[in-house]
């Protein structure tokens, strides 16, 4: 039987942040019920493959009520087979956590939950557009453990335009000393279809942002964070993210849902980005594929060399094409990456440019 993960692509949230270039959907709350009847005709056209993680992603997939998420973890239930150590996660902003909410997401079976922290500074959070503060993530945290949840993840942004160094060291302890079992790391950018990129606004110099990256490194060590991924920290192995490995490993994996990515392990797929087109032609049992990309031998292997260094286990050198040989060779000479028996791993300074070094293997 084929395994697979699978992405499910809620859209609903209740205001659209500065930063966000997501498909969402903002007042359609009315809609919901429409969608899920979609999501359920849709996972049918995928029916009986097995399924290694699950991942409920937006959006804000907790603005789903008990009902809808009852109906979509039905559906997925009677429509793949699902392993015995599965990873079930879903995404919440703190706002949308309550005790009633939490419990009954640990009784459907979700075992991973990633709350939308961003950051602990009140005013950051407002620059951002976020509904919650500091408090309201602090009071969620403590509801989903009080529900039974052992495997959190947090999110932390950085780069806000004129942040300090004490901010950021401030943030960074904040969020860290919680304790979760994992956290992911990201930087403000200024995506063309958000809110930020209208007002033209301007982020602070590279220099600057690299000096942050590694203290935020540094600080996360202190607190018992082991870095397995460019931005992605976890507690043990255990804890790391079973279904972003399962992107960067190239293995395949479905997206169901308006504006979702599928790949089969050679065709890469995504669906409509309209939400009325999709709830109507997903609805009838219709095709909801927008376009799709069938990528050559030499396009996977590049793939997987480009994920795999964001890794720190690395890619074997086999994987390298012979064209880029000599280029990867001059970047191991220059301290950016290394060879260690077989394998191209990136190194400390590596990760600082990593996505000029992925630019320039493209």
């Amino acid at each position: 039987m084929k395994t697979s993960s699978l992405y499910v692509h809620i859209p609903f949230c209740s205001r659209k942040c500065l930063f966000c270039s997501f498909v969402i959907a903002v007042g359609q709350e009315h809609r919901r019920e429409e969608y899920v009847n979609a999501l359920v005709h849709e996972m049918r056209k995928n029916k009986g493959q097995a399924l290694k993680t699950i991942y409920f992603g937006g959006g804000t997939p907790s603005m789903l009520d008990e009902d809808h998420l009852n109906v979509l973890m039905d559906a997925i239930k009677n429509n793949f087979s699902l392993q015995s150590d599965i990873e079930i996660t879903i995404e919440a902003n703190p706002e949308s956590i309550n005790l009633s909410k939490a419990r009954f997401l640990k009784a459907q079976g979700f075992n991973r939950v990633s709350l939308g922290v961003q950051s602990m500074n009140d005013r950051y959070l407002k620059f951002l557009g976020r509904n919650h503060d500091a408090r309201m993530v602090k009071e969620a945290y403590r509801i989903l453990r009080e529900s039974g949840f052992t495997n959190i993840n947090l999110d932390l942004m950085y780069a806000f335009p004129g942040e300090t160094k004490e901010e950021l060291e401030e943030d960074a302890r904040a969020i860290a000393g919680m304790a979760s079992e994992h956290l992911s790391l990201y930087t403000l950018t200024i995506e063309p279809n958000s809110r930020f990129h209208a007002t033209q606004m301007k982020l602070d110099d590279d220099e600057k942002l690299a000096g942050h990256y590694l203290l935020i490194a540094r600080i996360l060590n202190e607190y018992d964070f082991k870095q397995y991924e460019v931005s992605n920290f976890s507690r043990a192995s255990s804890f790391e993210s079973a279904h972003n490995k399962n992107y960067w490993l190239g293995a395949p994996y479905i997206g169901l849902g308006v504006g979702a990515h599928g790949f089969d392990g050679q065709r890469r797929y995504w669906n409509t980005s309209n939400l009325q087109e999709y709830m109507q032609k997903a609805g009838k049992g219709e095709q909801v594929i927008e376009g799709f990309e069938d990528l050559t031998d030499t396009q996977l292997s590049m793939e997987k060399v480009l994920f795999g260094l964001r890794m720190n286990e690395g890619v074997p050198w086999d994987l390298v094409p012979s064209a880029k040989a000599g280029l990867v060779q001059t970047w191991i000479k220059d301290g950016f990456l290394s060879l260690e028996k077989g394998n191209l791993k990136t190194t400390d300074q590596g990760r600082l440019v990593l996505d000029e070094l992925s630019s320039r293997l493209i």
